[in-house]
C-alpha cells in the first residue's frame, strides 16, 4: 500500500536528508562533450605551422636565443632544434601520453568511494494503524589497511616518470633526424656547387680539346671520352639538386613545418662545417652513462617494479569496509554497525608478491643489459668518428695539395711555361678533390651523428641543455621538454 502523508511526516529528518543528499549527488555530474576529429581541420592546422609564429619567438627567448629580428632570415642547427621541440607532432603525442599518466596518478590520490545502500521494507502484518513501511540506509566507509592506496599512487608516480621520459625519447628522435637531414642538406648544397664548378672546368677543357682535335693535336677518342664525362656530369648535377630538395623536405618534417616554409630560409651550417676533434674515451663513456635516456627509462621501470612489490605486500591486508546503518520502522529508530571484509587467500598473495619480486629482478637485469649495450655503442661510435676524422684530415690535405698545384700551374701559365689545357686540367683536378673531401666530410658528420646518438647529447652545442634547464623554471613556459635538461 502507498505511503500516506501522515506516515511520511513521521519519517525522521535524518533519513530524508540522507536520501536528498543521494539525489543531489546524482545531479552533480560531468556532462559528456563530444569532440569529433576532423582530418581536414587537422591538415589545415599542420599546413599553417610557421617559423614566424609569435609563440615560437617567445619560446626561443625563454631558451636564451636572440629573437629581436623577427621573423628570422637565418636559422642554425640549434635554433631549428628548438623550433622542432616547440611543437613537433611526435613530441606533442608524447606530452599527451605523459599527461594521461599524470592524470592516472592524480586519480589514485582521490578519496575512496563511499557506498550508500537504501533499505526499504514492507510489513504486510503491521497493525494498530502503523505504517507497514520501513526505511533504512547503510553507509559503506572503506578503510585502507596496509596503505594500499599510497602504494598504488607510488607505482603510478613511477609510471608517470617513465611516460615523461618518453617525451625526451621523442625529442631526441626528432633532433637526430633533424641533424641527419641538416647534414645531408649541407652536403647536397656543397656537392652541387662542386659539381657545377667541375662541369664548368670540364666544358672549358672540352672546348680546348675540340680546338686541338681540329688542328690535329688531339685524337677523336680523347675528345669523345671527355664529351661523355661532360654528359655524366650534367646528370650528376641534376641528381645533386634532387638530393638537396629531398634533404630540405627532411628538415621540414623534422622541424614540423610545411616544406614551403623553408624555401626562402637561409641556413647557417657552421655547426656541421667545422669538425670537432674526437673526445676522449673516458668523456664519451661518462657522457653516455649520464645522458642516455634509455638508461633513465630503465631506472624508472625498475622503480615502478619496486613500487609494484610494495603494492602486492600491502594487498595482503583485507579490504575492510565499515557499514554504519540506520533503520526506521513504526516510530522506532534502529542503529547498527556492520563490517565487511574481502580477505585474499594467503597462498595467492604470496604468489603475487613472488611474481612482483621476479619482475623486479627482470628490470634489474634489463638495466644491466642496457648499460652494457650503451657502453659498447658509445665506444664503437667513438672509434668510428676517430677514423672518419682522420680520413677527413687526409681529404683536406688532398685539397690543399690540389690547390697548390693549381696555383703553381697558373703561375707557369702566366710565364708561358704551361698552356691553357694544363691550367684547365689543374682546375678540374682541384674541383674533383673538393668533391672527394665532401664525401669524407659526409662520413665524418655521419660518424658524429652516431656518436651523438650514442651519448644522446649534442656535441656541437652542449650549452643548449643548460639554457633549456634555466628556462624550465621560467613561468613563461612551464612545459619545457625534459629531453633538454642537463643531467650532470
Amino acid at each position: 500500500m502507498p505511503l500516506s502523508c501522515a506516515a511520511l511526516s513521521r519519517i525522521p529528518i535524518f533519513t530524508c536528508v540522507a536520501f536528498a543528499a543521494v539525489l543531489a549527488s546524482g545531479c552533480a555530474r560531468e556532462v559528456y562533450r563530444a569532440k569529433p576529429l576532423d582530418p581536414a581541420v587537422t591538415a589545415a592546422q599542420l599546413e599553417s605551422r610557421s617559423l614566424s609564429a609569435d609563440g615560437l619567438r617567445e619560446y626561443l627567448r625563454a631558451q636564451g636565443q636572440p629573437a629581436d629580428a623577427w621573423p628570422r632570415s637565418v636559422w642554425d642547427l640549434s635554433q631549428l632544434t628548438l623550433a622542432a621541440v616547440y611543437r613537433h607532432p611526435e613530441i606533442e603525442l608524447a606530452r599527451a601520453r605523459a599527461e594521461v599518466a599524470g592524470a592516472e596518478r592524480q586519480t589514485s590520490t582521490t578519496r575512496m568511494p563511499i557506498s550508500l545502500t537504501p533499505r526499504p521494507e514492507f510489513n504486510s502484518k503491521e497493525t494498530d494503524g502503523d505504517t507497514p513501511w520501513g526505511i533504512g540506509l547503510l553507509v559503506g566507509l572503506p578503510i585502507d589497511l596496509g596503505n594500499k592506496r599510497e602504494a598504488r599512487t607510488a607505482q603510478l608516480a613511477r609510471a608517470e616518470d617513465a611516460a615523461r621520459l618518453e617525451i625526451a625519447v621523442a625529442s631526441w628522435r626528432v633532433r637526430s633526424r633533424l641533424r641527419r637531414h641538416f647534414v645531408e642538406l649541407h652536403v647536397a648544397g656543397r656537392t652541387q656547387d662542386a659539381l657545377e664548378a667541375e662541369q664548368a672546368a670540364r666544358r672549358q677543357l672540352l672546348e680546348l680539346m675540340q680546338q686541338r682535335e681540329k688542328h690535329g693535336f688531339a685524337s677523336a677518342s680523347e675528345t669523345g671520352a671527355l664529351r661523355v664525362k661532360v654528359a655524366e656530369g650534367e646528370l650528376a648535377v641534376r641528381r645533386a639538386a634532387v638530393r638537396r630538395d629531398q634533404a630540405l623536405a627532411g628538415v621540414a618534417e623534422a622541424v614540423g613545418v610545411p616544406l614551403a616554409e623553408l624555401r626562402g630560409v637561409r641556413f647557417d651550417f657552421a655547426a656541421v662545417a667545422t669538425p670537432a676533434p674526437p673526445p676522449a674515451d673516458a668523456d664519451i663513456r661518462r657522457s653516455a652513462l649520464l645522458n642516455r635516456i634509455d638508461l633513465r627509462r630503465k631506472l624508472a621501470d625498475y622503480a615502478a617494479a619496486e613500487a609494484a612489490v610494495k603494492l602486492e605486500v600491502a594487498r595482503q591486508y583485507p579490504d575492510l569496509t565499515i557499514l554504519p546503518g540506520y533503520f526506521w520502522d513504526a516510530d522506532e529508530s534502529i542503529w547498527s554497525v556492520a563490517f565487511s571484509a574481502i580477505v585474499p587467500p594467503q597462498a595467492r598473495t604470496r604468489a603475487l608478491i613472488r611474481e612482483a619480486e621476479l619482475r623486479r629482478e627482470v628490470e634489474a637485469k634489463a638495466f644491466l643489459a642496457v648499460q652494457a649495450s650503451v657502453i659498447a655503442e658509445a665506444q664503437a661510435a667513438a672509434s668510428r668518428y676517430e677514423h672518419a676524422f682522420a680520413a677527413h684530415q687526409a681529404a683536406e690535405r688532398q685539397i690543399a695539395e690540389a690547390s697548390a698545384h693549381r696555383a703553381r700551374i697558373r703561375r707557369q701559365f702566366e710565364r708561358g711555361q704551361a698552356d691553357r689545357v694544363e691550367l684547365t686540367q689543374a682546375q678540374l683536378d682541384a674541383a674533383v678533390s673538393e668533391r672527394a673531401a665532401i664525401v669524407a666530410m659526409l662520413e665524418l658528420q655521419q660518424g658524429l651523428s652516431a656518436l651523438e646518438d650514442a651519448v644522446q647529447r649534442p656535441m656541437d652545442n652542449p650549452d643548449l641543455m643548460n639554457t633549456a634547464t634555466a628556462a624550465a623554471s621560467a613561468p613563461a613556459d612551464a612545459s619545457l621538454n625534459p629531453a633538454l635538461i642537463d643531467n650532470d
